[in-house]
């Protein structure tokens, strides 16, 4: 695999990855997947109307969101991040377009960052051995019940061989395309609810000035003009492979993701590709989720944010179409929570790169 060997040496000698580790370590108890303990930080627990399994904390009973941290790897390990994502294309004689009710996500395959050190490294096995205990004690409790399942781990491996440990993590990011909810609206024949603004007055004969306000109360004044937000929607042909019979949306946008530069600036989908290609070193805040159907069992790890901790300078993949198997159905979690704060209090120190 091409390698960017100055980039990497960076990352060690400058602390990146020590530095990393350290904020996550640092993190409360169980939030960092690494450190977490099934049972003992999040446990599991069953819809009694899909039989889907979500994972809540065991302290607090919310759902359970962990930050983890890894390498993007390159597609043929299992990174399939484009308009196309996660989609099954079908056959030729019955292909599988892609409307506005059909439900597209990214993958990243994670992998051990390269040169890591030896807090990297112990970190990223961790993560690896948290899920696996997951995994361990299902298989357990399958036996039990004498129940034959085809589980599909949220862990992958290099090859063929499926017995040693799991090299990857893979990780789906949330929805790409979706109605916006004004437009839902327009659809059903309901029209916008008019937004009341907030009245500022001045004591000292200065300009008065009014601010919007949303429906549930919170002030958008903070929010500066052309700023990007994880409200906002584009068109779908933004993204460069975007196009063809195989695309059949006709009210349904691309989602702004909360995907994040170094600076935790959120990153247009005009860079998302350039932003996230192979090599580069994330943090990623996401929810554990296994999904029951029929003979079948798929555990899925769901990205709400994606936030980049050194980007990599190696080329970016040629576009092309990946097809891919199941997705399951998840609710996406609030971009406000506590994990979500954490990760937005990480801080990186500015550091010298060999060009």
């Amino acid at each position: 695999m091409e390698v960017d060997p100055a980039r990497y040496d960076n990352r060690v000698e400058d602390g990146l990855y020590d530095d990393v580790v350290r904020q996550l370590m640092a993190l409360p108890k169980g939030m960092s997947l690494g450190d977490a303990t099934y049972k003992d930080d999040f446990f599991r627990d069953s819809n009694i109307h899909t039989g889907n399994f979500a994972y809540k904390c065991k302290d607090s009973g919310a759902e359970y969101e962990t930050v983890l941290v890894g390498e993007i790897m390159p597609r043929p390990c299992g990174t399939k991040f484009g308009a196309i994502g996660n989609h099954y294309l079908g056959t030729a004689n019955t292909p599988n377009v892609i409307d506005d009710k059909t439900r597209v996500k990214g993958v990243f395959a994670l992998g051990q960052p390269t040169q890591s050190t030896e807090m990297m490294y112990v970190n990223f096995s961790n993560q690896i051995a948290t899920l696996d205990d997951v995994i361990q004690s299902d298989i357990e409790e399958l036996k039990k019940q004498n129940k034959d399942v085809n589980i599909k781990e949220w862990t992958s491996h290099a090859g063929t061989d499926q017995t040693g440990a799991p090299e990857f993590i893979m990780v789906n990011t949330e929805q790409l395309y979706a109605v916006p909810k004004a437009m839902q609206q327009a659809i059903q024949g309901k029209r916008a609810r008019i937004v009341k603004k907030m009245i500022t007055n001045s004591n000292e004969g200065g300009e008065t000035k009014s601010t919007d306000s949303s429906a549930d109360g919170s002030n958008k004044e903070g929010v500066q003009e052309g700023a990007i937000t994880t409200n906002m929607f584009y068109e779908p042909t933004v993204l460069p492979d975007y196009g063809g019979d195989l695309f059949q949306h006709v009210n349904a946008k691309l989602r702004q993701l909360d995907i994040r530069n170094v600076e935790n600036v959120l990153i247009p989908p005009q860079e998302w590709y350039s932003s996230l290609r192979r090599g580069t070193l994330v943090m990623i805040r996401a929810t554990l989720h296994a999904f029951n159907w029929k003979e079948r069992r798929i555990y899925q790890l769901n990205a709400h944010t994606i936030r980049v901790m050194d980007p990599s300078k190696l080329e970016v993949e040629p576009l092309s179409s990946q097809p891919n198997g199941f997705d399951g159905n998840a609710t996406a979690s609030s971009s406000k929570s506590r994990a979500s704060d954490a990760m937005a209090s990480v801080q990186l120190g500015k550091r010298t790169r060999e060009e």
